[in-house]
């Protein structure tokens, strides 16, 4: 059953990923309008989000990033699948990355660089980092239950040489790669929701209090890496940037959960520029505390 679910995924993802770029936006806006007013996917998270987000929208802004930001989420979805089937070339047509010399500086110093994203403009084509800097590129991610999709994603996602942690053994497995000698950037996502511990640390997002990764911060402290920011932007549809900016320097010379507490100034700054952007599907705000 597995094998034919990943063969059928496999013939979708072929299909999807040779439609020229005209007839893939043509799709995206038919899809937008599917899962908008048809199946409802998420419409009422989305508007939950933005309706307690500080952003202050009345009714009518809410109903409007709403409409605008799932052409933006069906136009990365079926991207990431276009992007199994371009060449470097290609992708660097579409994506552009500023300020790599920051990371370079860092290779020529002997280090590995720890480069925090968020769920925000273009992330998905972070798995083509490798085309345009010097490290060797590993980021972390959490595998998906389905096998048989998890298969299809994690060949998407490696076809372009990013190499893939598990988040559930990220900390060992960097550890162990930091006693190579080759020397990486490892790129980790850090705006999602965690789950509940005792030792969760809160901070405000967005204007609300919910809980954070601080993995980032700890392993940046760890190993004594530099920790950089990954700044997205959507110029226009099919066309991105991102500006590589530095968050920390020497890791250890800032106090607890400040280097936290940048990164998630930077993701909150991009959205208030343009909120269309992020991804509100995510149940960003699940734990948030009242008081």
């Amino acid at each position: 059953m597995n094998s034919l679910k990943a063969s059928i995924l496999k013939f979708v993802f072929f299909l999807v990923g040779n439609l020229p770029f005209p007839i893939l936006y043509l799709f995206s806006d038919f899809l937008s309008f599917l899962i908008q007013n048809v199946f409802k996917y998420r419409v009422q998270l989305v508007e939950k989000n933005l309706r307690l987000s500080n952003l202050k929208l009345n009714e009518k802004e809410i109903i409007n990033i709403r409409k605008k930001f799932y052409r933006h989420f069906c136009d990365l979805a079926l991207e990431m699948i276009k992007l199994d089937h371009m060449s470097e070339n290609q992708i660097k047509k579409s994506f552009k990355i500023n300020n790599n010399e920051l990371t370079d500086k860092y290779l020529s110093q002997g280090k590995s660089v720890i480069l925090m994203v968020s769920h925000y403009g273009g992330y998905e084509w972070c798995v083509a980092l490798d085309y345009y800097l010097k490290h060797k590129i590993c980021a972390v991610y959490t595998p998906l239950k389905d096998k048989a999709f998890e298969k299809v994603i994690f060949d998407s996602r490696t076809k372009h040489n990013l190499n893939l942690i598990p988040r559930y053994s990220a900390i060992d497995d960097i550890i162990n790669l930091e006693t190579s000698n080759k020397k990486f950037l490892y790129g980790l996502v850090a705006d999602q929701s965690p789950q509940i511990r005792s030792k969760n640390y809160w901070s405000k997002f967005l204007g609300i209090k919910v809980p954070v990764f601080t993995g980032s911060e700890r392993l940046a402290k760890k190993l004594d890496l530099p920790v950089v920011f990954g700044k997205m932007t959507k110029p226009r549809r099919g066309r991105y940037e991102m500006n590589i900016e530095l968050i920390a320097d020497k890791p250890n010379d800032y106090d607890d959960f400040e280097i936290t507490e940048k990164y998630l100034k930077l993701v909150e700054e991009q959205i208030i520029e343009n909120p269309i952007y992020y991804l509100w599907t995510h149940n960003r705000f699940k734990h948030r505390k009242t008081n």
